[in-house]
């Protein structure tokens, strides 16, 4: 879209008295409560962020969505419950807007559209399956609430927004808040009761003092704990259960060291906050399409376009043979759009063979292109080209 979608939202000038009170049950109203109140605290920007490293980088932030709803006294109700809906997208708006200036600014306001354009929020997954108990959407102990907002899964990759809000003065005074194994495993991640070994990414303060991340994890090639590969038993528009502790809190400043050159820390909060939601495995727009095109060995079979990500089937060669003699290093591999761009890299699998070759499933971030080219070069200060293999999307 030319235009940000949350950004056109807080643009819509609404007449409430439109729309019919909708009176909820005790809990709706809790939930609702609960959601509304940590979303309308994002609705303020800011330009402060900090950058995470080239395959996995920190979502950064966004600007907030507008807003409609009534709060009172013993009762709680929706004036406007569409726009009550769309609150909870308004995190990927602040993670793009926290990304404004910084060094991966274009990458991430990328990823953070193209992302939550196609994710649901996670309220929307509770309520699709009424009756089904034990889902905690935010936990809170000890002046310290986290929340999940929304949700996207598309069987190879899951994505979720994560807030955390604290009236605590030490992690207030924070730039960020780190989750550090300091003293023991300062968090959980497990998947369909499988304790993973993904990392929960570091919480940046929003200008309202609110504290926002985006999570990813892998689904093309999931480990355990132990590093070990796992199979998640994911099915075709099946369900995930995400179950998310959180037992150790660090806020640091990012522009001040310490005297071992590390982050200055504000202080620390220790407790559990525990949370489990549900995510679909949505593939219903995953579309196969055959290619099988290859250049100097190297082979792209097949891709597939799914809601916000491609995935390209490639097999490689023995590269430390000829007429490659690379004995060291791998080549460098992505995906360029029409003008010769990369696009942006997001996740790989590749299952290695004996006489060392090996075929791979790449992953990029995926907006509706459709002339595109698998690029391979030397991964030297040359960069001699290898193979650049040119086909389209349907």
């Amino acid at each position: 879209m030319a235009n940000n979608i949350y950004r056109l939202l807080n643009e819509i000038e609404t007449d409430f008295s439109e729309y019919e009170k909708t009176e909820l049950s005790s809990k709706e109203k809790e939930e609702h409560k609960q959601r509304i109140l940590m979303e309308v605290k994002r609705m303020k920007k800011r330009n402060e962020n900090r950058k995470e490293n080239r395959k996995a980088r920190v979502w950064k932030t966004a600007a907030g969505a507008a807003a409609a709803c009534v709060i009172t006294a013993g009762a709680f109700s929706i004036a406007n419950p569409v726009q009550a809906q769309e609150l909870l997208s308004s995190v990927f708006g602040t993670l793009i807007e926290n990304s404004q200036g910084e060094k991966y600014e274009q990458e991430d306001t990328e990823r953070y559209q193209t992302i939550g354009e196609n994710a649901v929020a996670v309220q929307e997954e509770v309520d699709k399956r009424q009756g089904e108990e034990g889902y905690a959407l935010t936990a809170e102990q000890d002046g310290v609430a986290i929340s999940v907002s929304d949700v996207y899964c598309d069987g190879y990759i899951l994505y979720y927004t994560t807030t955390l809000q604290t009236d605590r003065e030490e992690l207030m005074s924070a730039d960020g808040i780190i989750l550090e194994k300091k003293d023991g495993e300062p968090y959980d991640i497990k998947i369909n009761g499988t304790h993973m070994s993904e990392v929960i990414r570091p919480f940046e303060k929003s200008a309202d003092g609110t504290y926002v991340a985006a999570q990813q994890i892998d689904l093309m090639n999931p480990y355990d704990i132990s590093s070990n590969p796992v199979e998640l038993g994911i099915e075709e528009n099946g369900t995930l259960v995400v179950e998310w502790t959180v037992r150790q809190l660090d806020g640091y400043l990012f522009d001040k060291w310490d005297d071992n050159g590390e982050y200055q820390s504000t202080g620390s909060a220790a407790g559990e906050w525990n949370l489990r939601f549900p995510v679909t495995v949505d593939t219903s727009k995953n579309e196969t399409f055959d290619i099988n095109k290859e250049e100097n060995g190297i082979l792209v079979k097949r891709g597939v376009k799914t809601k916000a990500g491609l995935v390209l089937e490639v097999e490689l060669p023995d590269f430390t043979q000829e007429p490659y003699n690379d004995k060291y290093n791998d080549p460098d591999m992505g995906v360029k759009d029409s003008e010769g761009n990369y696009i942006q890299w997001l996740n790989q699998k590749s299952d290695l063979r004996e006489d060392n070759t090996c075929t791979s499933q790449i992953m990029v971030l995926y907006d509706g292109q459709k002339d595109l080219s698998f690029c391979v070069t030397t991964r030297d200060e040359d960069q001699i080209e290898i193979a650049d293999i040119g086909f389209q999307v349907p």
